[in-house]
């Protein structure tokens, strides 16, 4: 079980940084952009629920993930024009890493003690701090902040999770693959569909 969430971590973090590196290259940033805002994506919101949950930050402790998020920015870089031949790549790869880190932050603090709200919370601070970092760093409004369901995902995704391993007695992958399906299924929803969430009509 732990060698699996490590790979399930492993796959999060690189997944996130692909879907900042595929930002930096709209930007036209030069390879040191695309390192430095796969990291920020990679590990910004695991990054400020550790220091939230006050327990060592990760990639302080484990430097791995920052060589991880290094890594799959230098690739993306070089392979951005085959990568932007697939429709909705940045989408996709974003989808990917907010449903792995959603379950992976509410099972964090679930192994930490919290009870299911603040798990509920540190799964979605994982799956979108980072996100919203990086679209602030380069001046974009952040999609979890537009009609764009994504948020609602990453919620539904840890809530699954901490009810399967909490109130449901489904513990270990069982649980953890409940979560992410529920994550990635109503974002995949969302992005086929274009399924949204309604605007509110402004100040009239």
């Amino acid at each position: 079980m732990l060698t699996l969430l490590f790979i399930i971590n492993v796959a999060g973090t690189a997944a996130f940084a692909v879907s900042g590196a595929l930002l930096a290259a709209k930007k036209k940033m030069d390879w040191v952009g695309f390192v430095f805002i796969g990291n920020v994506t990679g590990i910004g919101g695991g990054t400020l629920r550790d220091v939230i949950l006050d327990v060592p930050v990760f990639w302080l402790v484990d430097w791995y993930y920052v060589v991880i998020c290094s890594v799959s920015a230098v690739i993306t870089y070089f392979a951005t024009q085959q990568i932007s031949r697939k429709s909705k790549a940045l989408l996709w790869a974003d989808a990917i890493g907010m449903a792995l880190f959603s379950v992976l932050g509410a099972q964090k603090a679930l192994s930490l003690g919290a009870e299911i709200p603040v798990a509920v919370i540190m799964g979605v601070f994982s799956a979108c701090l980072g996100g919203i970092i990086r679209d602030v760093i380069l001046n974009d409004v952040p999609v979890v902040f537009q009609k764009e369901i994504y948020i609602t995902a990453s919620l539904l995704g840890a809530i699954a999770y901490c009810v399967c391993d909490s109130l449901l007695d489904i513990r270990g992958l069982y649980a953890v693959a409940i979560g992410c399906v529920v994550a990635f299924g109503v974002r995949a929803l969302a992005i086929l569909t274009n399924l949204s969430m309604p605007a509110h009509r402004g100040l009239q």
